[in-house]
């Protein structure tokens, strides 16, 4: 019987802090209401003796809350409550490692159309995630993934990923990603000292390769920003894109004729961009949404091609 007493106590007390409990700080967008929860605060006096019961018990109002969301999968506010009972779960036991990979990835909520929302409230998670984990490779790259995709702060995501992948056990094709955002946000050196490290410790052959091609193509995008700060240059001063490199050169925009590392040729492009002849592609982030937009543009076209099916019966 006395063994019952301190779950009784827990229970009863669980219940008058909720009872006594205010809504989060945050309250977000529309008619949604937060779920009413206690404060951290009174959770760690009148729980502290059992505290990974507590904890347990709002991570289980988490995974519940997450099914209770699947219902819907076009309410903005779908993952929302998640958001709230893994924050709380994480504020009492900042060491429960699996809440940042499922609240993070599962919270936000497409809407159709690569219209995504909940993304500020993942970030929260995921951040909090990294500042507990620091070594977990794969918190930093779905916070990275986050940082770049949602929010366009590609600068942060590349740091996230150039540590990421130094870290033991990593994925294979997170130095190709992190060199990529470094070298767009001009952090050459960071991208070449990165990448030639994998280089020089590859025994892979292939791998060695892959890692050599990208050495050059950090080369190679250093000369083609240099090209496209001249251009930008040129036409905020005459108004107009200049029509050749030559120009470029003439005008002082540029020292001399650029030479492509990869022994391509370097062009100015319709849109005003340089590129080279090596290869079409650049080092910048892969803009994964837009691809899902014209995508799902491709798919509408073709079904209002396909012929309309006579429904009729033959005569």
């Amino acid at each position: 019987m006395k063994s019952f007493i301190p779950l009784v106590l827990l229970l009863i007390s669980v219940g008058t802090v909720s009872w006594l409990s205010e809504p989060p700080r945050e309250r977000p967008r529309g008619p949604y209401r937060a779920p009413l929860l206690p404060r951290i605060e009174m959770l760690r006096v009148v729980g502290a003796g059992q505290r990974s019961l507590v904890t347990d018990y709002y991570w289980l109002q988490a995974i519940q809350a997450a099914g209770r969301g699947s219902e819907s999968t076009t309410d903005p506010t779908r993952y929302l409550d998640l958001f709230y009972y893994s924050d709380l779960v994480t504020d009492l036991d900042p060491k429960f490692e699996k809440v940042y990979m499922y609240a993070g990835n599962t919270i936000p909520t497409n809407l159709g159309r690569e219209t995504w929302v909940n993304t500020t409230e993942a970030r929260k998670i995921l951040e909090k995630g990294v500042k507990n984990f620091p070594e977990n490779s794969a918190l930093r790259l779905f916070l990275a993934y986050n940082l770049s995709y949602f929010h366009g702060e590609h600068a942060a995501a590349a740091e996230h990923l150039r540590i990421a992948a130094t870290l033991p056990n990593v994925n294979k094709y997170v130095p190709e990603i992190a060199t990529r955002l470094l070298a767009y946000n001009r952090r050459f050196d960071a991208a070449l000292a990165l990448v030639e490290s994998f280089r020089d410790s590859e025994t892979d052959p292939e791998m060695r390769q892959m890692f050599e091609e990208r050495v050059n193509e950090i080369h190679r995008e250093k000369v083609l920003i240099q090209v496209d700060d001249a251009i930008a240059a040129f036409q905020k001063r005459e108004g107009r894109l200049p029509q050749t490199l030559s120009e470029l050169v003439s005008k002082g925009d540029l020292p001399s004729i650029p030479q492509d590392p990869m022994g391509g040729v370097i062009i100015i492009g319709p849109d005003g961009r340089s590129s080279s002849t090596s290869s079409p592609v650049r080092l910048e982030p892969l803009d994964f949404r837009k691809r899902a937009r014209e995508k799902e543009q491709q798919q509408e076209q073709q079904q209002q091609q396909q012929p309309q099916q006579d429904t009729q019966s033959p005569p």
